[in-house]
């Protein structure tokens, strides 16, 4: 499977997946993440993919008492963060910018229309583009009508087979199928290589293939107050682009609500309106992009 710099290349993947029930609620939030990457790659398997989901991390309330985590596939031994998209990767069209898309089909939510959705998404982009320790760039491709994203095909949930960029923000699933306290999840695809993970430039980093977020229903969806979709979008993106979660956690005890040292948006819950980078963000960023593409 290649990801084209313009518009659409097939995914090698087909559907052989029936649609997921609901989640339990017995189920650990992590349990719950990993059966949907199970499924993802048993699917990607059977149809002789050159990729497979490696890892999501999720994003929390910070009244639920959680701290989002790492899930990783059951199947991978090596459980480090150390997967970045390849300079120049032919599978990936040979090219050393960094594309998005955002699904047009499911961007209205709780009121709020697919424009304006899409607008804070946009803006959440923009707001790592342009970092200014880094000339990635990161750019947007053109709306493709229809429902998109590869883990809903692949899961049953409607989606598309086909790759379209880098970072795919695939929209709003429904309530019960994301954990109900996982506000949206970024999914981590990696190359493989028959059933191993490739490293194509020997950087000691798994080649990052592409990557999917997915927002939940579950949750009251809003434009510059909670939940905020811009910052919600700008949490996962940082995810998208590379960077893990950051900061300390500390709990309140009379109200069990988490509380971050120092507040960023890559802090493991979220915690209220935050559309700037704080100074770890940029740091964090500048210490995966600074170099690019001669990393």
């Amino acid at each position: 499977a290649t990801v084209a710099s313009m518009s659409v290349v097939l995914s090698s993947a087909k559907s052989t997946a029936s649609s997921l029930p609901a989640v339990s609620a017995v189920q650990s939030t992590q349990d719950q993440i990993q059966n949907l990457m199970v499924q993802m790659n048993t699917a990607l398997t059977a149809n002789g993919a050159d990729y497979r989901v490696d890892y999501a991390e999720y994003l929390p309330p910070n009244d639920s008492g959680e701290i989002g985590q790492t899930v990783f596939f059951n199947d991978r031994g090596n459980r480090q963060l150390n997967h970045h998209f390849v300079p120049g990767d032919p599978r990936r069209g040979g090219r050393t910018n960094i594309t998005y898309i955002v699904d047009q089909a499911e961007g209205a939510i709780d009121g709020l229309t697919v424009a304006q959705t899409t607008a804070a998404i946009n803006r959440a982009m923009t707001t790592w583009e342009s970092v200014n320790c880094s000339t990635i760039p990161v750019s947007s491709l053109p709306n493709v009508a229809g429902d998109i994203g590869v883990i809903e095909f692949l899961n049953g949930l409607g989606g598309s087979p086909f790759i379209f960029a880098d970072l795919t923000h695939a929209g709003w699933l429904p309530a019960g199928i994301l954990p109900n306290n996982v506000i949206a999840a970024t999914f981590t695809f990696i190359f493989v290589s028959g059933p191993n993970p490739t490293d194509i430039d020997n950087n000691g980093k798994l080649d990052t293939a592409f990557r999917e977020i997915l927002y939940n229903n579950a949750f009251t969806w809003r434009i510059n107050s909670n939940i905020d979709v811009e910052t919600v979008a700008l949490h996962e993106a940082g995810h998208g682009l590379s960077q893990a979660h950051f900061g300390t956690a500390f709990r309140t005890n009379s109200n069990g609500v988490l509380h971050f040292a120092p507040r960023a948006v890559m802090n493991a819950a979220y915690s209220g309106v935050q559309q700037h980078l704080a100074g770890t963000d940029n740091s964090g960023h500048c210490s995966i992009w600074a170099h690019w593409p001669n990393n």
